[in-house]
């Protein structure tokens, strides 16, 4: 370590340890506030006839079951509540009914914070490398420089869905244990989705139960997407030392604080990349405190979009 990472870690360590009870019964107030927004919507959605207002009643699901899933990366930190075995079953029984694999997304998720800007083999790496566009095809290249709205408009949540099981597959002689996560998430999505397919077929109601997850997968998708591409993109490299490299190839987004609380403290991605034992609710002091001692040192801040509306205008 150098002197400039051994000062970051000394201006961050007394923010360590468990969330305390204040920032438990915030985390709680915001997930029970959009369990209501997603559960509400959802029966409105199944009670009022198709139309406008059932349709918009399904996008502000969709907008509260994303930032639900959102949730579901403090809780394969841990740094949700602090409470390790409730936070994975009750990530398991957000993401299943949304096909999303969560057991295996969280073994690949260390696997990036391990490999972001040092190993191309990271699971969440977005950027093309350079030697990959040179032995690209022709259409593969046009791929490459269209990957903004292929991933929002056209990949969605089926790309990430399908990206995460052929990672984990793909990465299972890393990790032993994606096999088993693998296993857990068929079975997991698989009985949910049986369930609740045949709760449908008998009320008759089929085609709007599969209106309702082609919605929701496209609104979450292209959240969680643009969510990924703005955090990311652009800034996969490496630095002097593994802690620089977390935290320059991670970008900052400036926004309001509720905002932020929604959002999991991932508006700070540069600290959360640094330092992923911090929970949430210390995020912002954490980026305080680094970009002063970066500051002091003389050296670059870490990257920051003004908002995401900036952010997606730079992507």
């Amino acid at each position: 370590m150098t002197p400039l990472d051994r000062e970051l870690c000394a201006a961050v360590a007394d923010l360590g340890g468990a969330p305390s009870w204040i920032e438990r019964a915030w985390t709680v107030a915001r997930l029970l506030g959009l369990s209501g927004v997603l559960i509400g919507g959802s029966c409105l959605f199944w009670m009022l006839p198709l139309g406008w207002p059932s349709g918009a009643m399904l996008i502000i699901t969709g907008a509260a079951y994303a930032l639900l899933l959102i949730a579901t990366h403090e809780m394969v930190h841990g740094t949700l509540l602090g409470w390790r075995r409730f936070e994975t079953t009750f990530a398991c029984l957000l993401s299943w009914p949304m096909g999303w694999p969560y057991l295996t997304y969280a073994r690949l998720h260390r696997l990036h914070h391990l490999w972001n800007g040092r190993d191309p083999r990271d699971p969440e790496r977005t950027d093309v490398l350079p030697m990959e566009r040179l032995h690209a095809s022709p259409l593969r290249r046009q791929l490459q420089s269209h990957l903004l709205p292929l991933r929002i408009l056209v990949f969605g949540g089926v790309g990430l869905i399908a990206d995460t099981t052929i990672k984990g597959l793909q990465l299972q002689h890393v990790d032993p244990r994606l096999g088993l996560a693998r296993l857990g998430d068929g079975i997991g999505v698989v009985v949910v989705h049986t369930a609740m397919l045949s709760i449908a077929v008998v009320h008759g109601e089929i085609w709007r139960y599969l209106l309702f997850w082609l919605v929701l997968e496209r609104v979450i998708g292209g959240i969680v997407q643009l969510r990924g591409l703005v955090e990311h993109h652009g800034l996969w490299q490496q630095h002097n030392t593994n802690l620089q490299t977390q935290l320059y190839s991670s970008r900052n987004i400036r926004c309001s604080a509720w905002f932020n609380a929604l959002m999991g403290g991932l508006p700070h991605h540069s600290a959360h990349h640094a330092f992923p034992w911090l929970c949430s609710a210390r995020l912002p002091e954490g980026s305080a405190r680094i970009a002063a001692v970066l500051a002091r040192h003389g050296v670059a801040p870490t990257p920051l979009a003004d908002s995401y509306a900036a952010a997606l205008q730079l992507l």
